[in-house]
């Protein structure tokens, strides 16, 4: 049975393989209650998202999954129950897409230096309108046969440090924590620990104390490959720095993370309903300072 919480999921408005409007119906047939939309970079997805719930009984929470980096490792942001009209948010968010097509651009043009030519119109065309980003130009690979799997185009070329790896300009995660918190939404620190090949593992005890000090309210404890031993170490480090332990499945729909499987990551109920007196806290923080 598919857990009705799922706080982690990408539609086509980045690297998903579902319109907003698929991937609700998708969630509502499985008994998902509770989605969160958390593109990359993106809130493009939402408002569709949102009007497709509108007759269903799912409720479709706003989010967005920002990409900072700080001392050369890649930290991913969640923002839960954010105002997606917020004019600091959307302009930040316009300069990103516009750093993601140079980045995108760049590994294309070194690919091709390297002997492995793509077309960056057919990036853009697989991207579809999207928040560009590596996953569209590894299914470039795939289609020219260059590599036989997304999984290999990323260990091949695109991880960072890879031949046809070019960095592009990032956030810290302090001024990620920033955007959100100006939105009027809650951050979260995702997937501290991704499971597979590459074994991503952040080093939390440096990076926490100055994320909390930023006003980082949850952490990323229910995620896909996440063995119980690892949930509850996640969930230790939570309730240490009084976190809100959050969960997810990272659906894409396929190809870019062909393993997540929607609702397929069990998520508490209660991370809801935290995740909410969180936002009602930071609301009424912003009040009053106000």
């Amino acid at each position: 049975m598919a857990s009705r919480v799922d706080l982690h999921l990408h539609t086509k408005a980045s690297d998903g393989a579902l319109w907003p409007e698929e991937l609700v119906k998708a969630a509502d047939l499985i008994g998902i209650r509770v989605m969160a939309v958390t593109d990359h970079d993106s809130m493009g997805g939402i408002a569709e998202a949102q009007e497709a719930a509108s007759g269903l009984a799912i409720e479709v929470i706003p989010g967005i999954e920002i990409s900072a980096n700080l001392d050369g490792d890649e930290i991913h942001v969640l923002g839960y129950m954010l105002d997606a009209s917020d004019p600091s948010l959307q302009e930040a968010l316009r300069r990103m897409r516009e750093d993601r097509l140079a980045q995108g651009h760049a590994m294309v043009e070194r690919l091709g230096a390297l002997g492995y030519s793509l077309e960056w119109d057919r990036v853009m065309a697989i991207a579809d309108g999207g928040s560009v980003g590596r996953p569209h130009i590894a299914k470039a690979l795939v289609e020219r046969g260059v590599v036989a799997s997304v999984d290999e185009a990323f260990s091949r070329f695109l991880r960072r440090g890879g031949p046809g790896y070019v960095e592009g300009p990032k956030l810290t995660p302090q001024e990620a924590i920033g955007l959100i918190r100006e939105a009027q939404g809650v951050p979260a620190l995702a997937h501290p620990i991704i499971v597979g090949a590459s074994d991503y593992r952040l080093d939390l005890e440096r990076l926490l104390p100055m994320m909390v000090e930023a006003g980082l309210q949850g952490i990323e404890v229910y995620y896909k490959r996440y063995t119980l031993e690892i949930s509850a170490s996640l969930l230790a480090v939570a309730r240490h720095y009084r976190l809100v332990p959050t969960g997810g499945s990272d659906f894409h729909g396929g190809g870019v993370v062909a393993d997540a499987e929607l609702g397929g990551v069990e998520v508490p109920w209660e991370t809801v309903e935290r995740l909410r007196a969180r936002k009602r806290g930071l609301t009424s923080a912003s009040v009053i300072s106000a």
